[in-house]
């Protein structure tokens, strides 16, 4: 039974449901789920929250006069009022989705509106990923709103790769996804020359209204089957995902002088025209850090010893002296938001004259960035931090595979072989040593206040010839960690520096997660590990993080770690200070990839102001006015590029699959759905659906609780982290889908 402070902390992450309007204490049980013997702690946190009682709170019922009318005082007993539910009438603005099992919501614009159900009949003609407005029809017990669709502001699809599908003397193209399956009518260039099924590039010419059947018009003719490229154009048409860029922008591209020349002034020197000199910083040994395949170099890092302890610098490109805010360039970046990386290539926010070009840290050149300097006591604790533009000269381009072999053997080689290829030099080796110390301690401090540290690794794959020939999880080193520490550091220090100067400003927040997720979570969590509740935690995030040490190493790991991540809240970007959950922090910025992500450049743009430079004035006052609009549209920008590439990367996998359709793999149940089972395949993190009605040796049920399928008859079970065999039995590029057939369970090794 929860108590009193129970539903106070219920109450206080909902400040806005405390300013709405209720008929009753009732309705607040309804919304909340108060069982009746929680009433009256219930009515004691309202209370605590909200001293002037229920808003809203009616003398008395209206009249009633018949069976369903409803009467309001001072009418004709002729003149019905209509029926309303709590939030009828209401109208949401959003985008049209469907899920998994094909059912229509609406994800609203505003992160605090809940999600919109819409009844298949209430459509009104919109496709997924339309911008629509819905009118709020009532809501469920439960708080499950419903609705339906009013007005499509915006269509979502406008391009997209089908299948042409001649039926007859009629021509059509099928276009199909995870969430759609649609035949539209199609007028064929004179020219065109496909077979049945062949893949096509189609643009919709009219949308299906009513009885009206929707058109579009075939672009070109793509071949028979899918390739990485048809891949991409599918996924980037449908999102509407900017792959080329404007002629002016290219044009003020070109224009960048691509050689970074100094001259001495004030003490410093500057690049061009500035008016404040930079500190010279390339007698030092930075170095950078990335992916073998990284496609931008925004950071390099440096750490000299200094008494007993060290000092970090770490310095960030530039990017904010090329990309003047109002300009082509700035223009663009702000439209795109990030870049958006492929397996195979990168949509990036900046022209490549910049992001590969004059802003790229590479080795042995001048460079323009922006230094954060930091002191490290012994044990990792962080001292006062100064920022300075400054310049720079990259020593060498290290990977983390590089450094990890370093570390583990201590051996100083060439590594790579490739032009510009990484060289370990005595100094430079000394100083990843120290890196790792260093880094070390920051750990220890970042786990010692309650950061969430969750092992899920990416897939990482393989592209020769235009087609996917390897699919395998990323191996993660310590020198991965020891990267994200110095970054996690400097983004920190730039946000309690800014945000302390009470400027306008972004900041990257991370709300903490409902209490009915984290309830869902803990009781999933202890069914599966079969452990009680950790009762030594002082907050939510060292509690979570105590879940997931006792998953570590076992075998629901990846399940628990899983089923963690989805209880969180989805991080944003705004200009309110509400804290990083995950990270345990009470601000927290995005500052050090401004290459690839719009709101680090903003957050340069605020720190050159509060350093002195004039020329950034107008980014305080822009953030001022409009924070709020800013963040919403950087925050909308990362979460399509974060579903873009996760929809190729479902598709690249089914494509890679597609080849190997009947052999026989192991692998492990990652999640259950109410159709089956899902499976991840070991070693290649590709995930396929195993239908439990091709289960046929029982009559199977989803257990209440959701973690197994069990055999009404045998009583055979199958749950989340058991080890099976499973068959390809089908794979679909078109919409990433991967099914299997079930060969055995496997018996748990002793």
């Amino acid at each position: 039974m929860r108590d009193q402070a129970y539903w106070e902390r219920w109450l206080r992450q909902r400040p806005k449901a405390l300013e709405e309007s209720r008929a009753s204490v009732k309705e607040w049980y309804r919304e909340a789920g108060v069982e009746k013997g929680e009433r009256r702690a219930f009515k004691g946190a309202l209370k605590a929250m909200n001293p002037d009682g229920v808003k809203g709170k009616r003398e008395k019922k209206p009249p009633r006069r018949g069976k369903g009318r409803v009467f309001d005082e001072g009418t004709p007993y002729g003149a019905p009022r209509e029926r309303r539910g709590a939030d009828g009438g209401r109208t949401v603005e959003g985008r049209l989705r469907f899920t998994r099992e094909g059912r229509p919501i609406v994800i609203p614009a505003d992160p605090d509106t809940p999600i919109v159900r819409i009844p298949g009949h209430s459509l009104s003609g919109a496709w997924p990923k339309d911008r629509v407005v819905v009118r709020l029809d009532r809501r469920r017990p439960g708080g499950v709103a419903y609705g339906r669709v009013e007005r499509i502001l915006e269509r979502g699809i406008r391009t997209f790769v089908g299948r042409y599908a001649p039926t007859g003397n009629r021509f059509f193209v099928r276009f199909r996804d995870r969430e759609s399956d649609l035949l539209l009518a199609v007028d064929l260039p004179a020219d065109f020359s496909a077979e049945p099924g062949d893949l096509v590039l189609a643009e919709v010419s009219e949308y299906p209204k009513g009885e009206k059947e929707g058109r579009a018009s075939v672009v070109r003719a793509l071949g028979k089957s899918h390739t990485m490229e048809t891949l991409f154009l599918a996924v980037t048409s449908t999102m509407d995902l900017p792959v080329t860029f404007p002629d002016s922008v290219l044009e003020a591209a070109g224009a960048v002088p691509q050689a970074v020349r100094l001259s001495a002034r004030g003490g410093g020197v500057c690049h061009g025209d500035e008016a404040c000199p930079r500190v010279d910083q390339r007698g030092l040994p930075f170095v950078t850090i990335d992916g073998e395949d990284a496609r931008d170099f925004d950071d390099a890092v440096c750490l000299v010893p200094e008494g007993d302890g060290f000092r970090l610098f770490v310095a960030i490109a530039d990017v904010s002296h090329y990309v003047k805010p109002g300009s082509p360039l700035d223009r663009e970046a702000y439209l795109r938001g990030t870049s958006v990386y492929f397996p195979d290539r990168c949509i990036p926010m900046l022209p490549p004259q910049l992001s590969e070009g004059v802003c790229s840290l590479k080795p042995g050149v001048n460079r323009l960035t922006m230094t954060v300097e930091i002191p490290i006591r012994p044990g990792g604790t962080p001292g006062t931090p100064s920022f300075h533009p400054s310049v720079i000269r990259s020593r060498a381009r290290l990977t983390y595979a590089e450094i990890h072999s370093f570390l583990g053997t201590g051996s100083i080689e060439e590594k790579g072989g490739k032009p510009g290829g990484s060289k370990i030099t005595p100094e430079i080796g000394g100083m990843l040593r120290d890196m790792a110390t260093a880094a070390g301690g920051l750990t220890l401090g970042r786990f010692g206040r309650g950061a969430l540290d969750l092992d899920l690794p990416e897939a990482e794959i393989a592209v020769v010839d235009g087609m996917p020939v390897s699919v395998k999880p990323s191996e993660r080193f310590e020198s991965h960690r020891l990267i994200e520490e110095f970054m996690l550091l400097a983004n920190t220090a730039v946000a309690e520096y800014l945000s302390g100067r009470g400027d306008a400003f972004l900041f990257r927040i991370h709300e903490e997660p409902a209490l009915e997720k984290i309830e869902e979570f803990e009781v999933a969590a202890a069914k599966l590990l079969r452990r009680s509740r950790p009762t030594d935690r002082r907050d939510t995030s060292s509690l979570l993080q105590a879940w997931a040490e006792l998953a570590r190493g076992g075998k629901f790991e990846r399940a628990v770690h899983r089923m963690l991540l989805r209880s969180l809240m989805l991080a944003r970007y705004g200009p309110e200070t509400k804290g990083h959950f995950g990270l345990a922090l009470p601000r927290y910025t995005h500052f050090t990839s401004p290459i690839r992500r719009y709101p680090d450049l903003l957050v340069h743009r605020v720190l050159k102001a509060a350093l002195g430079d004039r020329g950034s004035a107008d980014s305080l006052r822009t953030l001022r006015e409009k924070g709020p609009e800013i963040g919403s549209h950087l925050s909308g920008r990362e979460r399509q590029a974060t579903e873009a590439e996760r929809t190729l990367e479902q598709r690249a996998k089914a494509l890679f699959i597609a080849g190997r359709v009947g052999r026989t793999f192991d692998g492990v149940v990652s999640s259950l759905v109410s159709t089956g089972f899902f499976v991840e395949l070991e070693g290649s993190m590709i995930d396929g659906m195993v239908h439990v009605s091709a289960l046929r040796d029982d009559d199977y049920r989803l257990s209440p609780d959701r973690m197994e399928w069990v055999g009404r008859y045998r009583k055979r079970r199958i749950g989340l982290g058991d080890r099976v065999r499973v068959r390809v039995l089908r794979a679909d590029p078109d919409r990433g889908e991967v099914d299997f057939l079930l060969v055995e369970k496997m018996l748990e090794s002793t």
